[in-house]
């Protein structure tokens, strides 16, 4: 009998999967807005300037424009500037008013001044110009150095150089040789140290002179005449004897042509301050080596000299004096030897002396 075919077995469908779900998109947030450039503080400031009220626009705007809340806010945002500048002005004034009052009415006098600071100078050779730079920049007399070295020309002496304030405005291209003097031998190398670096080209024509302007001074082989511009900044205030000192000076100066430029400080136009003056001279000059009440107009009236020009600054305490030589007072080269003056020496030429021969030469061989 055949036998029947087996049923096939009954497979089960496979489980469907369930579906997955679609990933959850996350959110577009906006990203970050782009910077504008900041402007510099130069056209932050150009922009504040050119927006400022004019006296030109309020002529030609209407009344509505300037009853406009814009306009308003403006012209107070600038009103505010000068008030509190003026008020920080003011309020500076009136401390260092109290602090000078103080330091005036409490200041010691001191005793037994010794006639010669030099040992000031040198003590404070290496820290002067630290010292005095601040003073020096708010009453401008940086700038009254600059303006009066530019009149140097030919050959120059400085005396009272002190660490070579002046050297950064010598014009070099006007001046043959340049002489720096002073008696302070620290203050001097500190001079020395700033020609090199500042005028290094110029350094083969510059003397340095460690001595005192009371004494004579040569000029330099050059100079046969003496020297074309003498120059002084601040120097008739620490010297025992300045009508002596500007004679010494007028001395060294050619006659004909030469120029003494001084720059001084001294007494002012007003008495209350020359009496502030006479009162905190004492302490300066026992701290500082430097009598600031001097009557610079006295000395130079004492001195003789011719004044060619003379102003005066800063309430009338600083100088600014150019002097002339006086006719037979300059430099006076010492009188070299004429032809005539000169005795003829005349020197016996020695007498010729004719070799004789020695007798045994007539049997030489």
């Amino acid at each position: 009998m055949a036998k029947l075919p087996k049923v096939p077995k009954r497979i089960p469908p496979k489980p469907r999967a369930a579906p997955t779900p679609a990933p959850r998109s996350r959110p577009q947030y906006p990203g970050p807005r782009p910077t504008p450039p900041q402007p510099s503080p130069s056209e932050a400031a150009k922009r504040v300037w050119e927006e400022r009220p004019r006296l030109s626009d309020i002529r030609i705007m209407s009344e509505e424009q300037k009853r406009a809340p814009s306009y308003i806010n403006r012209v107070q945002r600038w009103r505010q500037i000068p008030i509190f500048l003026g008020g920080l002005t003011a309020f500076g004034l009136g401390v260092y008013g109290v602090q000078l009052y103080y330091s005036v009415s409490n200041a010691e006098v001191p005793e037994n001044l010794p006639e010669d600071f030099i040992d000031r100078f040198d003590k404070e050779a290496d820290g002067y110009d630290e010292k005095v730079n601040t003073a020096e920049t708010l009453l401008l007399l940086n700038k009254r150095r600059k303006d009066m070295t530019r009149k140097a020309r030919g050959h120059v002496l400085e005396v009272a150089v002190g660490t070579g304030r002046n050297i950064p405005f010598y014009p070099t291209k006007q001046c043959a040789t340049v002489t720096l003097l002073d008696y302070s031998a620290p203050m001097l190398a500190v001079a020395r140290r700033k020609w090199k670096d500042t005028h290094p080209e110029f350094f083969s024509r510059v003397f340095f002179k460690h001595q005192s302007a009371l004494e004579p001074i040569i000029p330099p082989f050059d100079a046969q005449q003496g020297y074309d511009t003498v120059l002084q900044t601040m120097g008739l205030c620490s010297t025992p004897d300045p009508v002596k000192l500007l004679h010494n000076l007028e001395a060294a100066t050619k006659e004909d042509g030469g120029q003494i430029l001084l720059l001084e400080h001294g007494k002012s136009h007003y008495q209350w301050l020359n009496d502030l003056l006479d009162k905190t001279a004492p302490g300066h000059a026992d701290a500082h080596g430097c009598f600031w009440n001097k009557d610079i107009g006295k000395i130079v009236e004492e001195s003789g000299l011719e004044v060619v020009n003379l102003k005066r600054y800063n309430l009338g305490t600083t100088w600014w004096i150019e002097l002339r030589p006086r006719q037979g007072r300059g430099y006076k080269q010492a009188p070299s030897p004429s032809v005539g003056d000169v005795e003829a020496v005349v020197t016996p030429a020695p007498e010729s002396v004719v070799p004789q021969r020695p007798w045994w030469s007539l049997w030489g061989s």
